[in-house]
């Protein structure tokens, strides 16, 4: 639905709905890879955290996990998640949503 003819508040609402969704995308991400995370103490599961909010043209999103041993657990070292952690939940969050 329009709201006005002025095309700068268009393209401000469009902006604003492009950021939201990305936004939103990397938020699920986020979400969904923690849950995925495999548990033996929690940390790795606990670090996972969504940096920065998208905005156009000035930031990207950062979603990132400090834990040391990430990087192996991802690789499937674990047998909670023998086929890593990212690429699955990527998987996962491509076949639920089909438009952004």
């Amino acid at each position: 639905m329009v709201r006005s003819s002025n095309s700068r508040v268009i393209f401000n609402d469009i902006k604003r709905s492009i950021e939201g969704a990305v936004d939103s995308l990397f938020s699920e991400l986020n979400t969904d890879a923690s849950k995925i995370t495999p548990i033996r103490t929690g940390r790795a599961r606990r670090g996972w955290r969504k940096v920065s909010k998208y905005r156009i043209g000035v930031s990207g999103v950062i979603v990132e996990n400090p834990v040391p041993y990430i990087g192996l657990l991802d690789q499937g070292y674990s047998r909670q998640a023998k086929d890593g952690i990212v690429a699955p939940t990527l998987e996962r969050l491509l076949r639920r949503r089909t438009t952004i």
